[in-house]
């Protein structure tokens, strides 16, 4: 449902329990120049360091992300919310995003690279991963910055399953009978984790009344039983979608007075 980009950066940014990535802890700290803007990732051991069109990757001594000396990527924007909402990996020659090929430093060690140019504002945020994508990360310049990141892919994906009502509830319906277990749907809470993990943006409403977000898919408790599940979706006319899942089978369609 988000864009091939988007999943991208999803992909590194995220909780294991949607099973696409870590999150990423974050230590942002002053260069070594007035120029200079560092950043690091405590979970990987990266840090990021740009200064003009000039950038290096240096990994902690502890640090097991990627194998020294092979190739990879980083990639840093000023505008966060260009990158998020892209369809697909920006041209270098956009302001607002430079990158680079760069050699992944071994532990301890760091490695610096000539970006394609020098970003006209102060980096929010890097994206660092090998070419064999064995070890990736998303580098925030800023606690500010990771809440703007992950607000902004919420609201674009809400926007986006609005948009696709039927296929969502459909995708979320189908997603939710691989969790069944011994005939039986488990408790709504695991459901909403298993719909989660696959990219939709699903909480729980009591009622069908309390389907309030546009683009959110909700798991109706009180309709919803150990052989029935019932989603409801509101889409941007205010419409309220539903689709009742059996525990085998396909989802039923309808829609519902909110």
């Amino acid at each position: 449902m988000t864009s091939r980009f988007s999943r991208a950066l999803a992909c590194v940014a995220v909780s294991s329990t949607l099973g696409l990535g870590v999150i990423l802890g974050l230590t942002a700290c002053g260069g070594s120049t007035a120029s200079a803007k560092s950043a690091t990732d405590a979970a990987s051991g990266l840090t990021v360091t740009v200064t003009d069109d000039q950038v290096s990757l240096k990994r902690s001594a502890k640090s097991t992300s990627g194998t020294g000396g092979t190739s990879g990527t980083v990639s840093c924007t000023d505008d966060y919310s260009k990158l998020v909402k892209a369809s697909a990996v920006p041209a270098p020659s956009q302001a607002w995003y430079a990158t680079t090929l760069i050699t992944w430093p071994a532990a301890a060690k760091e490695s610096t690279a000539t970006l394609s140019h020098k970003l006209a504002g102060d980096p929010q945020l890097c994206v660092v991963e090998t070419a064999d994508s064995s070890a990736q990360a998303i580098i925030y310049f800023g606690a500010k910055v990771k809440s703007g990141v992950a607000k902004l892919q919420t609201d674009t994906a809400r926007g986006q399953q609005a948009a696709q009502a039927t296929a969502a509830l459909k995708s979320a319906a189908q997603t939710a009978v691989s969790g069944v277990a011994k005939g039986a749907f488990p408790a709504a809470t695991s459901i909403v984790e298993t719909i989660t993990g696959q990219g939709l943006v699903t909480k729980q409403a009591a009622t069908v009344q309390g389907v309030s977000e546009t683009g959110t898919v909700y798991v109706v408790a009180d309709q919803s039983s150990a052989k029935k599940l019932v989603l409801a979706l509101k889409d941007a006319k205010g419409t309220v979608h539903t689709a009742t899942q059996g525990v085998k089978g396909s989802p039923k369609l309808g829609t519902a007075t909110p």
